[in-house]
């Protein structure tokens, strides 16, 4: 079983692992000859499936295993974040597959190496380097058959499907929105004050809304796009689609968790576009692209949040 690699993106690995680290503590890492995936299944709260094409965080990959050259590792997000950070600003970083020499367990090693200029160094330097730092993640290697089970959650059919504003801006007034509804439970003591109301139409709008007895405050976006659904994906015909028969300007609602949604929209940095699906009072599923549409390898993360019962 090997795997080493060159990091070709620092930046994008670091944002994305500080993003999924914020919604999971654990994540199932696979690693395959063309994609690495990430999933993130708490007990409770959003699960992700990502999905990232090799050339997108990688370059000069290689991966062998008995196992059809697949490698299944579960591993803490927030400690290969940390290792990653101390990689933002190298030169060079590489990864690999190893065992650590105390103990012989199995570790994802980078390899950092930073340039230092000569004015950086210490008085008695009078030249520039390279300066090498090791980091470590610890790992469990997981068989074929302790992943056998985890499988994608499934949902009905869109009831809406729309490309979501900037999420930065989405961000910003959710962070507004979740400060006021903290208000208002220190103020009227009701414990469903914090979830988030998201609706959305064929239309091409989408609004955001608290409801409180103490505070009702909306957000509303228009001029949104709604995109064509491919009709060799769609079983049944487009014109059977529930988006196609809906009234296009009914919205349909999801009631989510205010405070994960933020933590959510924490990968605004590193997405291009983001396509929400709702299915009305069963799901918000989110896919976050990190790729352009006209780029030849692709990167999305698939978001499943629960809607929560009034």
């Amino acid at each position: 079983m090997r795997f080493k690699s060159s990091i070709k993106n620092i930046s994008t690995f670091t944002k994305l692992t500080s993003s999924l680290s914020s919604l999971g503590k654990t994540a199932w890492m696979k690693l395959e000859p063309e994609e690495v995936r990430f999933t993130i299944i708490p007990d409770q709260g959003t699960q992700v499936w990502a999905v990232i094409h090799i050339d997108t965080l990688f370059e000069d990959y290689r991966i062998a295993s008995a196992a059809q050259n697949v490698i299944n590792l579960q591993l803490s997000l927030d400690t290969l974040h940390r290792a990653l950070r101390s990689a933002y600003s190298a030169s060079d970083a590489s990864i690999r597959l190893t065992k650590r020499a105390s103990d012989g367990a199995p570790v994802l090693c980078l390899t950092i190496t930073t340039l230092t200029s000569a004015s950086r160094l210490s008085a008695p330097v009078l030249a520039s380097g390279n300066t090498t730092v090791t980091q470590e993640v610890p790992v469990k290697v997981l068989s074929a058959s302790n992943v056998a089970g985890l499988v994608e959650p499934t949902c009905p059919e869109p009831d809406v499907h729309i490309i979501l504003p900037p999420l930065s801006q989405l961000r910003a007034i959710s962070e507004r929105f979740n400060r006021l509804t903290q208000t208002s439970v220190s103020s009227s003591g009701v414990s469903d004050s914090h979830r988030l109301l998201l609706s959305a139409n064929m239309q091409g709008e989408f609004k955001m809304r608290i409801e409180t007895d103490v505070v009702k405050v909306e957000s509303l976006f228009r001029g949104l796009v709604n995109p064509e659904l491919d009709p060799m994906q769609i079983e049944g015909g487009i014109e059977n689609h529930p988006s196609t028969r809906r009234n296009r300007a009914e919205f349909a609602e999801v009631r989510v968790e205010g405070k994960e949604w933020v933590r959510l929209l924490k990968i605004y940095s590193i997405a291009k576009r983001v396509i929400a699906c709702f299915c009305e009072g069963h799901a918000l599923v989110l896919y976050v692209y990190l790729t352009d549409m006209d780029e030849d390898h692709t990167a999305v993360l698939t978001y499943y949040m629960s809607s929560y019962s009034v």
